[in-house]
């Protein structure tokens, strides 16, 4: 924009500075006139400024003739947007694959500790001292990790046996919930991103592995909880623009029904557009369009994956358009 301006500065300038040499080889040639033989010479010189001016003004016609302003300014104004939207997908995309990754290291934790003694220990005697250790193990895992809530045994029937945090909630039940029952159907389970009960109604997402003896029995499932909202505000706050592409920027992550669940504006609502089924289904892209009443770019990414695990959350970052 900065340069359309100088451009058409620099015409009006021309133009003006073209307006003076018009008006002064007019008032020479008539002081020419008036001086007579003697201002004939003068005359001449007179006479060439104001070719010259005819030339100018000639020149400065073709220019403007030539270059559009309002076109050219459209046009640079549409590449730049273009060149935005691009950049503002790259973040889309690098959030989104941190994301992936961490929660790809949250799983392969999850399954990991499923094999730990203690937990099969502690579930096979069900003693006292048994489960007092292993809530001390967990304890010194939780130390190690702190982007743990807490750390979690529960029995075959769901009932927590240990908490590496939170002795109270011994004995609670969490059979039927999504965590505990997708740990029997595959490598690892997932729960949703919600607020637990048995994490003080934080917003989390608790990975689970089932934890078999030796004769692979299940004998129960180990679950993280890990605390979804203090690793995604980070993320959707610590987007790579100025304070004054923030401040006009709106970074979030959704999932795949458009509902919020990392904002850097704190909304946490339903991402509607008239367009969001062909953006959801860009891998990574943008589109110029209406929200919430004004002109943004939009731009995307969906969860890459990373290894074999893919969260299946939407990057968005909309940035309002000046």
């Amino acid at each position: 924009y900065k340069l359309i301006s100088n451009i058409k500065r620099a015409i009006d300038e021309v133009e003006g500075i073209n307006e003076e040499i018009h008006l002064l080889a007019v008032n020479a040639l008539i002081e020419a006139a008036r001086a007579g033989e003697s201002g004939k010479t003068f005359g001449v010189v007179a006479s060439y400024m104001s070719e010259l001016n005819g030339k100018v003004e000639k020149i400065l016609k073709e220019i403007k003739d030539e270059i559009d302003i309002q076109s050219l300014s459209t046009a640079i104004r549409e590449q730049s947007l273009i060149a935005k939207g691009n950049r503002l997908a790259d973040i889309a995309l690098t959030n989104i694959d941190i994301v992936d990754r961490s929660l790809y290291e949250r799983a392969s934790d999850v399954v990991w500790w499923a094999h730990d003694t203690y937990a099969i220990e502690a579930l096979k005697s069900r003693s006292v001292e048994s489960i007092r250790m292993l809530e001390k193990r967990l304890a010194i895992i939780l130390d190690a990790y702190t982007v743990y809530h807490d750390i979690v045994v529960c029995d075959i029937e769901g009932n927590i046996i240990a908490s590496g945090k939170n002795p109270r909630i011994r004995g609670r039940n969490c059979k039927g919930s999504d965590w505990f029952d997708s740990a029997f159907r595959g490598r690892f389970g997932c729960s949703s991103v919600h607020n637990s009960t048995i994490a003080e109604d934080r917003s989390v997402i608790i990975f689970s592995s089932v934890i078999k003896d030796e004769s692979d029995s299940p004998l129960g499932v180990l679950a993280d909880i890990f605390r979804w909202k203090e690793f995604a505000d980070k993320i959707v706050r610590s987007i790579p623009l100025s304070d004054k592409e923030k401040s006009i920027t709106r970074a979030c992550i959704t999932d795949s029904d458009g509902v919020v669940i990392a904002d850097s504006t704190n909304r946490y609502d339903i991402i509607e557009l008239s367009r969001k089924k062909e953006l959801f289904s860009m891998s990574r892209g943008f589109i110029i369009d209406e929200f919430r009443g004004k002109r943004c770019i939009i731009a995307h990414a969906y969860s890459q994956g990373y290894e074999n695990y893919s969260s299946g959350f939407h990057s968005l970052l909309i940035q309002e358009v000046s």
